[in-house]
């Protein structure tokens, strides 16, 4: 269980290493939260957004978002999350901010307007490519 004192918010998105930390950072700031909860799957927004849904990664999702992440550790808020470059879910960017929409109204379906849901496209930054950065979608 987590200390009163601690605050979260909750990330749910690709497992993609290289986008956690622009992740974090974006919704620590977004939610003056501490820490992420993280709830992660190869391709996660391309696959919430998929029309049948496979209903078994949904009940997953529900149960760390809703009943873990919500309900034990108090989550401020979500952010759900793709990127460029992903594996899991290989499209071009527009197609995956609209993967991302859809996943967001998806969450928010789960969640009951009990916290804010936010959709953020992470990408390289053009300055620096090294880096990855946030755009709200």
């Amino acid at each position: 269980m987590s200390q009163a004192n601690e605050t979260f918010f909750t990330s749910v998105g690709c497992m993609d290493g290289r986008v956690q930390a622009a992740v974090a950072e974006f919704g620590k700031e977004k939610f003056g939260a501490q820490f992420p909860d993280t709830i992660t799957e190869a391709g996660l927004v391309g696959k919430l957004s998929q029309d049948p849904v496979d209903q078994s990664l949904v009940d997953s999702i529900k149960f760390k978002l809703v009943d873990v992440s919500i309900g034990k550790h108090h989550s401020k808020g979500v952010i759900v999350h793709g990127h460029q470059e992903c594996a899991g879910n290989p499209v071009d960017d527009e197609k995956h901010r609209e993967d991302i929409r859809k996943s967001v109204e998806a969450i928010k379906s789960l969640v009951n307007a009990s916290v804010p849901v936010i959709g953020a496209f992470v990408k390289r930054s053009i300055q620096n490519p090294s880096k990855w950065e946030i755009e709200e979608v």
